[in-house]
């Protein structure tokens, strides 16, 4: 690859634009920032009902970035095995703590470093670039990919590469693209042919280094209210039941015999009772 340098093809995107550096610890991070923080407690936090909030008044949530800048508590390295984990924000774990989040929790369960390459607000294509990136310098048993099909797009521009979240529509993107956006990059036909041709280009590398993909398409929904387990903390992203059924439909397809390890009982689930049972501020 004369043109792909280690520089693009390990770019972070978002993570890069707002400085976060690597081997560092953050309080907020992408749309779990403080701002939108404390715009919450001005709001919400007087009403009764939201047991999410008063639970992270009195658990804040810490980023933990590893030595190459990616919320794993492990460090990349070429001598020990783990498993790559692909995805955007679900996967990295925005508004929860590592502990609630789909990727980590199922890492725990099979064992292994864990490589977590996931970035918020990323589609297939920096999914892509990142495997391709990091491939031939980790030891990696298994890669989970979850996926949804948003129209979310990567392209190289002036040496660096820039993704696009383009249903988030932006006038400004308009004058880029011009006609190419409503007329191809927002329909379902080009977003799942960019989807089908990046999944395939991932399980190629799989077949490659010889292991095992697994790929979940993923709701495209947003789910920060459709239970009463704990919320993220910025109120959008998915709930730690979501994160928890997600964990276990990759365990279905990878070792069904695993889900007997998996303990419900120990998932903060009821939010309003553990509040009351263990915060004691009602």
């Amino acid at each position: 690859m004369k043109h792909l340098t280690e520089k693009i093809l390990k770019h972070r995107n978002v993570l890069d634009d707002y400085n976060f550096l690597k081997n560092k610890e953050y309080g907020f991070i992408e749309t779990d920032s403080e701002a939108v923080w404390n715009e919450i407690l001005r709001k919400k936090y007087n009403n009764f009902n939201n047991f999410s909030i008063k639970y992270y008044v009195e658990n804040p949530i810490k980023y933990k970035l590893n030595n190459f800048g990616f919320r794993t508590p492990d460090d990349f390295n070429s001598e020990d095995e783990g498993n790559v984990f692909l995805g955007c924000s679900h996967t990295f774990g925005i508004g929860h703590h590592l502990e609630n989040v789909w990727s980590y929790k199922l890492n725990q369960i099979i064992g292994g470093k864990f490589w977590n390459l996931s970035i918020g607000g990323t589609g297939v294509t920096t999914h892509f670039r990142l495997l391709l990136g990091f491939y031939k310098e980790l030891k990696i048993k298994n890669i989970f990919h979850y996926a949804p099909k948003y129209p979310r797009y990567e392209f190289i521009e002036n040496g660096r590469p820039q993704f696009y979240i383009v249903n988030n529509y932006n006038e400004n993107w308009k004058s880029k693209f011009g006609d190419l956006l409503t007329d191809s990059l927002l329909k379902d036909e080009q977003m799942e042919f960019n989807w089908i041709t990046y999944t395939y280009a991932i399980k190629a590398i799989a077949n490659e280094i010889g292991c095992n993909y697994y790929l979940i398409e993923g709701d495209t929904g947003w789910h920060s209210q459709d239970d009463n387990s704990l919320l993220a903390r910025d109120l959008l992203h998915h709930t730690t039941l979501y994160h928890h059924n997600i964990m276990k439909d990759f365990l279905k397809i990878y070792d069904p015999n695993l889900l007997n390890l998996v303990d419900d009982k120990n998932e903060i689930y009821d939010i309003k009772n553990y509040i009351k049972k263990y915060i004691n501020i009602i």
